[in-house]
């Protein structure tokens, strides 16, 4: 146990989950974060990055079994500014792949699998958020209906990810911010306020939006 006096408290590092729908430029945004960069690829994205001598990429066996390893040796050492999951997304749907691949359903995944991967994923988010450095998600986006107390309805733009765990994983972060693009200028920006309409949250600086290269 530690008891720390909330003045001496540094924000010496972050924890940030961005999302967006594919092709939104969050592989862009990952390869543009200052300093040096893991992104473990999960989705095959990463080469709109080509020639980026900041970057690093781990490209995972569709088991996944190499993806505990990777975990074990950066928490033993990880000498990178940033760790970087491209993306949540594609991580849940190949765990559910792998678990189905060696059940007995005929490759599809059983019920129990899905428990399963929500508590593997949030364990696993748990431990990168714990390196040393940044540590960045992303995810592709959903549109959700949802309706309130009320009677109304309303639609909510979200993580993609099964079941209760975004709200873990979200909980989880510093940061969570949405890509969109503006109508005006029609470059592309970070939403960071959340309403009922958004998931996103800026706990450290409150911002409403940012540019690409001010996220951090």
């Amino acid at each position: 146990m530690q008891i720390l006096k909330a003045k001496d408290i540094k924000a010496d590092k972050q924890t940030l989950f961005v999302y967006a729908p594919p092709g939104f430029g969050k592989t862009t945004l990952l390869g543009g974060l200052p300093g040096s960069t893991l992104i473990v690829d999960v989705d095959q994205g990463t080469s709109v990055l080509q020639g980026n001598a900041n970057v690093d990429i781990v490209r995972l066996e569709p088991s996944l079994r190499d993806l505990p390893e990777l975990l074990s040796m950066l928490e033993k050492k990880n000498d990178y500014d940033n760790v970087c999951i491209d993306s949540l997304s594609e991580l849940e749907r190949a765990m559910l792949t792998a678990y189905g691949r060696d059940g007995k359903n005929d490759g599809a995944p059983e019920m129990g699998h899905y428990l399963k991967v929500q508590y593997k994923l949030a364990d696993y988010c748990r431990r990168f958020r714990a390196l040393s450095g940044n540590t960045v998600f992303t995810a592709w986006e959903e549109l959700r209906e949802f309706v309130a107390p009320s009677g109304e309805k309303y639609t909510q733009a979200r993580p993609l990810l099964g079941g209760k765990i975004v709200d873990l994983i979200c909980g989880l972060c510093d940061v969570v911010g949405r890509v969109v693009i503006s109508q005006k200028d029609r470059e592309r920006y970070i939403q960071l306020e959340g309403s009922s309409t958004v998931v996103a949250k800026d706990r450290l600086q409150k911002r409403r939006f940012c540019k690409f290269e001010e996220l951090v």
